[in-house]
């Protein structure tokens, strides 16, 4: 039994110089991460760096004759339905075509009602007829308005051509409106950075708007 004894009490004590050896290395061990250092003062800091703003360019075309004080000449051809004509342009971001393809916003002074069940196109059909051998033309029921409605003088929207930049729209002005000098807005809206930390950027809109006044004959 006294040997019993001396085993468990010689065991005990090898344990406890084992332990006595390892908790120091533990506490050793922690000391190394506890440096008393702040990593987060460590973070790179994100340094912003300004971007030159692009030089976008926007000119408009009414392909009509102008006179000595810029102003255009549109002669009517139509008396009862819309005067159609095409205006053209070009956006330019830094000398070149904007890619992607770049928005361009339209609007007029000018605008006409058109009433409910008023005609808004007239049908014809044209055909050969093969009993007469005759060119034939008969009318057929109109197209009409369900609803009361003011109409814009002028396609809102156009989009530059990826090639070479250029813009269209069609101005659409009544007989009723001789004499008047429609005013023609092109508006184009453009994002672009103006901040960079070289891993992303920052963006503004900006805008460039020119104005052509035609006058109708």
């Amino acid at each position: 039994m006294k040997y019993f004894k001396k085993i468990v009490l010689v065991l005990l004590y090898i344990l406890g110089l084992v332990l006595l050896t390892f908790l120091p290395a533990c506490n050793k061990g922690e000391t190394i991460y506890n440096t008393g250092v702040d990593i987060r003062s460590n973070v790179t800091k994100r340094v912003w760096v300004a971007i030159q703003k692009p030089n976008v360019e926007l000119s408009i075309d009414t392909r009509l004759s102008k006179d000595i004080n810029g102003y255009s000449y549109f002669n009517l051809y139509s008396m009862d339905k819309q005067n159609f004509h095409r205006i053209s342009g070009t956006i330019l971001v830094n000398g070149k075509t904007p890619k992607p393809s770049q928005g361009a916003e339209w609007e007029s002074n000018l605008y006409w009602w058109i009433g409910k069940n008023d005609t808004i196109v007239s049908v014809t059909k044209t055909y050969l007829n093969q009993f007469t051998g005759q060119l034939t033309i008969i009318q057929l029921p109109p197209i009409v308005s369900n609803v009361t409605a003011v109409i814009p003088t002028i396609n809102k929207n156009s989009q530059s051509d990826i090639s070479t930049g250029e813009i269209n729209t069609i101005i659409a002005p009544m007989w009723e409106m001789r004499g008047d000098t429609m005013i023609v807005v092109c508006k184009v809206k453009y994002f672009y950075p103006y901040e960079t930390d070289g891993i992303s950027e920052k963006y503004k809109m900006d805008s460039i708007t020119k104005i052509e006044k035609i006058i109708l004959k």
